[in-house]
């Protein structure tokens, strides 16, 4: 990674505050050319201190698809960020998403991070980012996950209304739940209890290849009436 992507993450996150005047003239060319494809100006970029998470999830996708090493990108994100990352690569793959999706039974409240439909596929997605997880953690992540599935499932129809909304998800089909981990540390793909845990940079692999070997995943069929 050069140092004028380094800039614009910096800037993007709010890790370190950019003067402009301070950058050498080839960062400061290598900034306005690498702007100018996400359609801005360097001033007008620069001058912004506040980022939708759609444009921090346009900027760091573009830079992944152009080649850019992932680790290297993931050093300057926080775990809300590496979750902006997987939204970003399922809305450009084709899924529907939604992101931070709250809900609550009568005893507790859940979370998930990521839900991605394309069918027959809803999957529920766990973004870890942590710097040195330990196998009992995933492992504790990915129970945790099939519970939340779990309780989803449960309780579908009650969130039905807002889930076919906001998911676009067909009537009168049958969807199947899969809960997922993701990590952006790089290892093997690992499984617990049927429940994949994927590195990022084999997240697309494991995508294209899920017709294969979904029947061998812990899933929940669900039929929408």
């Amino acid at each position: 990674m050069d140092d004028s992507i380094a800039i614009i993450l910096n800037h993007l996150f709010n890790h370190k505050k950019v003067d402009v005047a301070n950058i050498s003239s080839l960062d400061k060319d290598r900034c306005k050319a690498k702007l100018a494809s996400w359609d801005y100006s360097a001033k007008e970029f620069f001058e912004k201190s506040d980022f939708a998470e759609e444009e921090k999830g346009k900027i760091l996708l573009s830079l992944l698809l152009d080649g850019i090493n992932a680790k290297s990108i993931f050093e300057f994100l926080d775990w809300k960020g590496f979750e902006i990352v997987i939204s970003s690569l399922f809305d450009e793959l084709g899924f529907s998403v939604l992101s931070n999706f709250r809900f609550k039974d009568e005893f507790t409240r859940y979370e998930i991070d990521v839900l991605a439909y394309a069918y027959p596929y809803l999957f529920l997605i766990d973004c870890k980012y942590y710097r040195h997880p330990s196998p009992s953690i995933m492992k504790d992540a990915a129970i945790k996950q099939k519970e939340r599935t779990e309780v989803i499932f449960e309780m579908f129809p009650i969130l039905s209304e807002e889930l076919i909304k906001k998911l676009a998800l067909p009537l009168k089909s049958e969807l199947r739940l899969y809960p997922v981990i993701i990590s952006w540390k790089d290892h093997n793909i690992q499984y617990s209890s049927g429940i994949p845990i994927i590195p990022f940079n084999h997240l697309s692999g494991f995508l294209k290849e899920i017709d294969e070997f979904r029947d061998g995943l812990f899933n929940i069929p669900l039929l929408l009436k």
